[in-house]
């Protein structure tokens, strides 16, 4: 009986020592499943906070990415409305160096039209000066037909206008240089007298040219005098306006 007791006492012993290592061995496989489950919960976590990082990451190079070509275009239109007003400018100066020449171009234009309105209004008094019925003086007008012959009629009406006005000035201004030169020594020692015509171009800038004798005296000293005698007194001639051919007589008397 004994004997029983001590082997179920060493059975219940042994019963209990294997249960005891059987949970020990539970236990010590449940902690190594604890660490396994958290080295993993770790490594998951890692993984997780790389693809986060990842993601991150090529989300904000898609942004600049996004970004870069928005800042070009801005700068390009910056460009753009920065060239415009230089181009603007340049548009406007050459508005303004157009409006300038019109200008200048506008202003010879009416320079020109006023002196073209003085001549034609200098014209037209002539014109209505010669248009009368009757002339200044008959006498005068005989007396240039007679030197100019059929000549007179080709003249313009300015041309006669001046010669009808200043023909006996002609012959006056001429006198009165003769008497301040006097009278010419051979012609008064042989007392000689006569009159010729001298005829020569007369120009609007006071100048002669074809000064000559068309009708002799007789006497070369008297002819040869009056070619000196006009060369001098020309000088105090009125101008005309335009170029007109002077013809008139030049008179030696020693009474």
């Amino acid at each position: 009986m004994k004997i029983i007791i001590l082997a179920f006492l060493v059975s219940i012993a042994l019963h209990l020592l294997v249960f005891e290592s059987y949970k020990h061995k539970e236990l010590t496989e449940n902690e190594k499943k604890e660490e396994i489950t958290e080295k993993k919960t770790d490594v998951k976590f890692v993984k997780l906070k790389q693809k986060e990082n990842i993601q991150e990451q090529k989300i904000e190079t898609f942004v600049e990415e996004v970004k870069k070509p928005v800042i070009e275009k801005k700068v390009e239109q910056k460009q753009v409305q920065n060239s415009k007003p230089i181009i603007e400018k340049k548009t406007e100066q050459k508005k303004v160096v157009d409006i300038e020449k019109s200008k200048n171009f506008q202003k010879e234009v009416l320079k020109e039209q006023i002196v073209r309105e003085e001549n034609s209004i200098q014209n037209k008094t002539l014109e209505n000066f010669l248009s009368q019925k009757e002339p200044i003086n008959r006498e005068i007008l005989n007396e240039l037909e007679k030197l100019y012959g059929e000549e007179y009629n080709t003249f313009t009406k300015v041309q006669k206008a001046y010669l009808e006005k200043n023909f006996n000035n002609f012959q006056v201004i001429t006198q009165r240089v003769l008497d301040r030169l006097g009278y010419p020594k051979l012609a008064a020692k042989l007392k000689i007298s006569g009159v010729n015509i001298v005829e020569f171009m007369f120009n609007p800038d006071g100048s002669i040219s074809g000064l000559k004798i068309i009708k002799s005296s007789g006497y070369a000293v008297l002819d040869d005098y009056s070619i000196e005698l006009i060369e001098i007194a020309y000088k105090d001639y009125p101008k005309p306006t335009t170029p007109t051919k002077l013809r008139f007589y030049v008179r030696y008397s020693l009474y």
